[in-house]
């Protein structure tokens, strides 16, 4: 079995996998049928079709940025997992860019409206995780693929990791690989059939520097300064090998990998037992995501022991296709632009 639940739960993945097959019908039905509501101003979304980590948090981020760049002034709108405004991307998302608005919230619709009402300057909203939700009207529709864990031909939920059949790409206005080295011709391929057209860009992960948390101070420190170092791994995600070959591929050694389910919620025993058994297994330094971060940070005992916490500063970097990239979210503000003046 390859999907989420623990392996005792096996029996339990065939059947479940058909009653929610049954409910992702009905509703795609529903939605199909119904008219979204759209936005006075350009709406970008970017999702995927996979449950767990796919890059989407550094994807908004990027097209963010690449908006102010075009001299926009966006907002990320996001249904805010597990915390509301105080969930890990949220958090996350306001310490990357505390100078763009959030706004929270299960209903986007009322979340966006409140938005541009409150900021009028607000001209462009970029919806985090928002394949699924279309009640709102986008004017570009990204779904992410994730080359170290694509599952295009796997079950539904919970038998195997699809949140709705891959057929759904279909729907989507353009793919973009992330993770990735290289273009990959086989999963270019797979696709090109699902979805109509071939990836619009493939992009990787590249860790900028490393934040260092010791003694109650913060520094920065060059990647290289994994090479070599024991180091126990936090990572509260939904592909957490991803990261973890990341880190095996800076020169790091796994001394510990405590399996942490995706948005783990750390607690102040959890974290007191977690630095035991980094403390146990001989950690150098305690490496986590900046998701994982912003909610340990705030459970940490006063006495730390001596191996720092680590978090790499993410970058999302173009290895084909960028510019084509740029040019979708350029074409659709003006057709966002266009939509509002009619």
């Amino acid at each position: 079995m390859s999907g989420p639940l623990p392996q005792f739960l096996a029996p339990l993945a065939w059947p479940a996998s058909l009653i929610y097959g049954a409910a992702v019908r009905l509703r795609t039905a529903r939605l199909n049928a119904a008219s979204a509501w759209q936005a006075s101003v350009p709406v970008i979304s970017v999702g995927n079709i996979t449950a767990g980590g796919t890059g989407k948090s550094p994807m908004v981020r990027w097209i963010v940025q690449t908006l102010r760049d075009l001299g926009r002034a966006p907002a990320i709108v996001l249904r805010g997992h597990r915390g509301g405004a105080h969930s890990d991307e949220a958090l996350e998302h306001h310490e990357a860019v505390p100078e763009v608005m959030l706004g929270v919230g299960t209903q986007r619709r009322a979340v966006i409206t409140e938005l541009l009402r409150e900021h009028p300057h607000i001209n462009a909203i970029v919806l985090d995780d928002g394949f699924q939700h279309r009640a709102v009207a986008r004017d570009f529709d990204l779904v992410l693929v994730d080359a170290t864990r694509p599952s295009l031909h796997d079950a539904l939920l919970p038998m195997g990791w699809l949140r709705e059949p891959a057929a759904s790409l279909r729907r989507a206005d353009a793919v973009v690989v992330t993770r990735a080295m290289c273009v990959m011709e086989e999963l270019a391929q797979d696709i090109q059939r699902l979805h109509g057209q071939a990836p619009l860009a493939w992009t990787d992960h590249r860790w900028k520097d490393l934040r260092m948390h010791q003694a109650g101070k913060d520094q920065v420190e060059a990647v290289t300064w994994l090479r070599g170092r024991r180091v126990a791994v936090w990572a509260g995600l939904g592909n957490p090998s991803a990261f973890i070959a990341q880190l095996q591929g800076q020169g790091a050694v796994i001394a510990a990998a405590p399996t942490l389910g995706d948005h783990h919620r750390y607690t102040n025993a959890g974290v007191a037992a977690l630095l035991r058994g980094a403390t146990a297994c001989g950690a150098e330094a305690i490496v986590c995501t900046e998701k994982d971060w912003v909610k340990v940070r705030t459970v940490l005992p006063a006495q730390l022991p001596h191996a720092p916490i680590v978090r790499p500063t993410l970058q999302l970097g173009c290895v084909h296709g960028g510019e084509g990239l740029r040019a979708a979210i350029f074409k659709a503000v003006q057709a966002g632009d266009l939509r509002r003046n009619r």
